[in-house]
C-alpha cells in the first residue's frame, strides 16, 4: 500500500532515473529528490500524472485511486497542498463518473 506522496512519486517512476522522470515531469532532477524525501510536496499536476502511470501499470499492492487519494489527502492536511487536494477531489469525481457509465449493458459481454 502507498502511504505517502514520496512513496507515490518512486513507484511512479518505476526505475527510470530521476534526471530521465523529471524530464518526462517537466521539472528539475532536484526537484523528484526532494519530492522522494518528502521534504517538498509536488504540485498537484505532478500527483496527478504519478497517479495515472501507477494505475496505467496495474501495480500490485496499489490501492484503488480513491483509497490512494484518502491516504494521500490524510497526508496533505496543510494549506500548502490545497491544489493537490483539488486534484484528488477531480479524480475521485472521475472515478464514480466513470463507474457511471461502466453499467453492464443486458445480453452484452
Amino acid at each position: 500500500m502507498i502511504s505517502s506522496v514520496s512513496e507515490l512519486v518512486r513507484l511512479a517512476r518505476n526505475g527510470q532515473s530521476q534526471e530521465q522522470f523529471a524530464k518526462e515531469l517537466g521539472v528539475m532532477q532536484s526537484s523528484i529528490s526532494r519530492y522522494e524525501r518528502g521534504s517538498v510536496n509536488p504540485p498537484a499536476r505532478v500527483i496527478d500524472h504519478c497517479m495515472h502511470l501507477v494505475n496505467l501499470r496495474g501495480i500490485q499492492a496499489v490501492p484503488s485511486a480513491e483509497q490512494l487519494a484518502t491516504k494521500i489527502l490524510n497526508h496533505l492536511m496543510d494549506l500548502e497542498a490545497a491544489d493537490a487536494r483539488l486534484v484528488l477531489d477531480k479524480v475521485i469525481d472521475t472515478l464514480i463518473a466513470n463507474q457511471s457509465n461502466m453499467k453492464p449493458t443486458k445480453g452484452k459481454r
